[in-house]
């Protein structure tokens, strides 16, 4: 295991749907995707007969997305993306300025709790 500013470099494995047609589970893909964060991919296929088993293996609400860093579950995609930035605050996945991190903050819950001017006019 690689070290890192004093902590050990763990591996990371994010647990998605599809990303094409789960903007869930393609947040927290992007965003380690650009933040150039090394994470293992665990596919679970949706709507199968399969699919609440699956996700009771890893995921505590049986959604995904679902971070597992080195044992430690992380849930949610706001709940990751906040996880990571903590992790790895040099990769500056935030604006340093206020003013612009408080409305990119304001854009992503407004995402995250589903656009709901987009779904009801």
């Amino acid at each position: 295991m690689a070290e890192r500013a004093g902590r050990k470099m763990a591996e990371f494995t994010l647990y998605i749907g599809n990303k094409c047609f789960s903007s869930w589970s393609l947040r927290p893909w992007l965003a380690m995707r650009h933040l150039e964060i090394p994470f293992e991919e665990g596919f679970v296929r949706l709507r199968t007969p399969e699919t609440f088993a699956n996700l009771a293996k890893v995921s505590p609400t049986g959604q995904v997305p679902v971070l597992n860093h080195s044992g430690k579950i992380v849930w949610e995609t706001l709940a990751i993306l906040e996880y990571l930035a903590d992790l790895f605050p040099e990769k500056k996945p935030w604006p340093a300025d206020i003013d612009a991190r408080a409305l990119a903050r304001s854009a992503a819950t407004e995402m995250h709790s589903g656009f709901r001017e987009v779904r009801y006019g």
